[in-house]
């Protein structure tokens, strides 16, 4: 796609996409159901918004990977450097939704997105007048950016490994995940034989974490996930794919999201057909 015209359709931002993530993982879910299977399902299609919405079918996954957890390694060495100390002596405690943990690595800011982080040296909090979020996200982006494309994909294959490890050898560990428990965004979790929980730090209830990341995922063209699992895309999202796809969609149902999704890839195609045309005339 030409520069300008990604630059044009990704300002909708990554939300709009959602019918494409919910058919695949909605079609696994009901035939675990279906079978009656007591699995634990690993999901890595945009948890942060489709197990929220398919709690409300009591379809949510366990556990879903990559997104936040793919920005905590930068943190932590970003925190490392500009503390000097070393890498294991610090630990991290980030909430935030997709849309943060896929911006501020490349941007070095949030962009005004609502996002909780604390940073631990040894055990002891590092209050943020000693350490700016602002520094350790300009390091994330620079010193320490995260190589993009298939390479990049080892980072999104370790946050996978250490959170399955965790489940099929039975082990007690902390781990960043989006879309635990049916819930929105990205948070730490406790993984451990009798279950997950929310990892909260002193002074944030879950209560406030989930709004944090209800509101961030705003940023992401999401406005809602409500109680019956529709998905309500913000405004300008859905406006920018009306003018540029004809897609016109400002929320989408469970049950409307293979109708929904076979429309925007047919969409999508047309668009592309299109920019391919005018590429071929103008050579």
């Amino acid at each position: 796609m030409p520069t300008d015209a990604y630059q044009q359709i990704d300002q909708a931002r990554g939300g709009v996409w959602t019918p494409m993530h919910l058919v695949l993982v909605r079609r696994l879910m009901r035939a675990v159901r279906e079978a009656d299977l007591e699995s634990i399902v690993v999901n890595a299609s945009y948890p942060d918004v489709t197990h929220a919405a398919l709690a409300a079918e009591g379809l949510s996954p366990t556990i879903g990977i990559g997104n936040i957890a793919n920005a905590v390694p930068g943190i932590r060495l970003a925190a490392a450097h500009l503390l000097g100390c070393e890498l294991k002596a610090v630990d991290v405690q980030f909430f935030a939704q997709h849309y943060v943990s896929y911006r501020m690595p490349s941007t070095g800011s949030t962009d005004g997105a609502p996002y909780h982080l604390t940073i631990y040296r040894n055990g002891q909090e590092v209050k943020p007048q000693e350490l700016r979020h602002e520094e350790i996200f300009a390091n994330v982006a620079g010193r320490f950016r995260r190589v993009k494309g298939l390479a990049g994909q080892s980072v999104t294959a370790s946050s996978a490994t250490a959170i399955l490890r965790a489940f099929a050898d039975h082990l007690e560990r902390v781990v960043h995940a989006p879309g635990p428990l049916g819930l929105v965004g990205g948070y730490p979790v406790r993984i451990a034989p009798t279950g997950i929980s929310i990892e909260l730090p002193q002074g944030l209830s879950l209560d406030d974490a989930v709004e944090i990341n209800s509101q961030c995922q705003k940023y992401d063209g999401i406005e809602a996930v409500e109680s019956d699992g529709t998905v309500r895309f913000t405004g300008e999202s859905a406006g920018i794919l009306r003018e540029l796809l004809g897609y016109d969609c400002e929320a989408m149902a469970l049950d409307e999201c293979e109708k929904r999704a076979e429309e925007l890839a047919a969409k999508y195609a047309e668009y592309c057909g299109r920019l391919q045309s005018g590429a071929t005339r103008a050579a």
